[in-house]
């Protein structure tokens, strides 16, 4: 091969690695991708309730690429190949708590004093229809340190659908938090089957179907498993009506479940009869999201949306054993132990602004089966970040100076038990963060401050006590970030 040919052929190798396939996940961790997302008037026409996107949903959905062209490659007309390395980060960061994390970021737990996180990924291009995505993870939290494989999975496309199989993440429904299932702990082995295009009757129809394993010793049941369905229908471009249905079951001493029954576990007949074989700690919501024409009122919004989601750890409906005889109205079944999220997000040209307030009952994130650790994986709660018998608000504000520099300042508070419990934690919190992109570098900084009224440690999720006495911490974190 002369001099001519190998210099083409680095070139095209160069250009090739640069692109991306239009199957990957834009990872749940790219909270700032998935803030211009949500915050463009594009979103209206995708389900921003179901995440990760693919690639080839996230690209076209922002009206701002300039915001996230260092998140997201161009995407590719994928062939056969292999990028070994797609991106590296280092996250150097610094806490005063005993036990903190960084809420819907995959697991990234923080210890008292210095934490440092090192990701790298990569991915295999099996021609249009197939890619293989891995991701590695090096930590060093309180002194130890160890290496694993964060995500790796496959994923195959086919008509409007698409099945994936291996480590990932799935955050649903309709706010930045998740009553049901979140981003926030680590990532999972799943088999996820999903729509790619919406299916088109009577309006739009999206959903998400996966299978968990949640290989773990626990102090209440070893290796449960989960299964979540999530639908979301758009009769309208302003209009997203979603239902989501979850269940914790399995694990040492429980059955599982064949194929044929999984529309037994989802309906719910048998889950509230004790130790039956069909009891499990179930979840079901519904929520409502309203894009409200603002354009007229401020010439500069992209969007403006208002949501609702309502939840129940348990259900009272007609069809159910023990429910014999009882018709709620108006359809039939009522949900029980409610938790709910409501929220609004204004996107304007060079501001996104998010207001939200969560809140869980009593009865959230525990069974009688699973009491102890109940929902939650490697330590971290599957839904909202801080547990059961919680409520959170916060108002979060991010202005872009340019296309590539912006900052965000957050605040909030939080409060737990919520119901009928003394002494109670008052938390408030204000987070100040910064992000500049360099060509394909990303450099974000952020500096955190609490101050509590009576304390309750974040590390016990689900079966915590409050310690009488004020507290006051700051955390800090540095990351850089290299995208090839």
């Amino acid at each position: 091969m002369d001099r001519v040919n190998i210099l083409h052929f680095i070139i095209i190798l160069i250009v090739k690695i640069s692109l991306a396939h239009p199957l990957l996940n834009l990872n749940t961790d790219e909270k700032v991708a998935y803030e211009v997302i949500e915050a463009s008037s594009g979103s209206r026409f995708i389900p921003v309730g179901i995440k990760p996107f693919s690639l080839q949903v996230a690209v076209p959905a922002t009206d701002e690429p300039g915001y996230v062209q260092t998140y997201i490659n161009m995407l590719s007309t994928p062939g056969f190949f292999l990028k070994p390395v797609n991106s590296v980060e280092l996250n150097v960061l610094y806490s005063q708590e005993e036990f903190s994390f960084l809420d819907n970021m995959s697991g990234r737990i923080l210890k008292q004093g210095f934490n440092a996180y090192t990701f790298l990924d990569g991915y295999i291009s099996l021609g249009r229809k197939l890619v293989a995505y891995y991701q590695l993870k090096y930590r060093q939290v309180g002194g130890e340190g160890e290496s694993e494989l964060h995500r790796a999975y496959a994923k195959l496309r086919f008509s409007r659908f698409s099945i994936q199989a291996g480590n990932d993440s799935v955050h649903i429904g309709p706010g930045e938090y998740s009553l049901i299932l979140s981003s926030h702990s680590e990532p999972f082995p799943m088999v996820k089957f999903q729509t790619e295009e919406p299916i088109n009757i009577l309006g739009e129809w999206n959903f998400v179907f996966l299978r968990g394993w949640l290989f773990e010793k626990r102090k209440d049941r070893d290796n449960p498993s989960l299964m979540a369905l999530r639908v979301v229908w758009k009769p309208a471009y302003f209009l997203e009506l979603g239902g989501t249905r979850a269940s914790l079951f399995g694990g040492e001493g429980r059955p599982d479940y064949r194929l044929d029954e999984y529309l037994k576990v989802f309906s719910g007949v048998e889950e509230n009869i004790p130790f039956s074989r069909y009891d499990t700690d179930a979840y079901g919501a519904w929520d409502i999201t309203i894009y409200l024409p603002v354009r007229k009122l401020i010439p500069t919004a992209k969007v403006l949306k208002v949501y609702y989601q309502e939840a129940g750890t348990d259900l009272l409906a007609f069809w159910q054993k023990e429910d014999q005889g009882e018709f709620p109205l108006p359809f039939g079944f009522r949900l029980l132990h409610r938790g709910y999220i409501t929220g609004a997000m204004l996107g304007l040209k060079k501001d996104i602004i998010r207001v939200e307030m969560e809140r869980t009952g009593r009865a959230w994130y525990v069974h009688h089966l699973y009491p102890v650790e109940g929902y939650t994986y490697r330590g971290l709660s599957l839904g909202l970040p801080f547990g059961r018998n919680a409520q959170h608000i916060f108002l979060k504000h991010r202005h872009y100076f340019t296309k590539k520099v912006s900052f965000q300042y957050t605040i909030g508070g939080l409060r737990r038990p919520a119901i009928d419990e003394k002494p109670y934690m008052d938390r408030v919190y204000i987070t100040l963060s910064g992000e500049a992109r360099i060509k394909n570098f990303i450099i974000s900084a952020f500096v955190r401050g609490d101050q509590t009224q009576n304390y309750s440690s974040l590390k016990d999720v689900n079966n915590y006590t409050v310690e009488r006495g004020n507290k006051t911490f700051f955390s800090f974190g540095l990351s850089l970030s290299w995208r090839i």
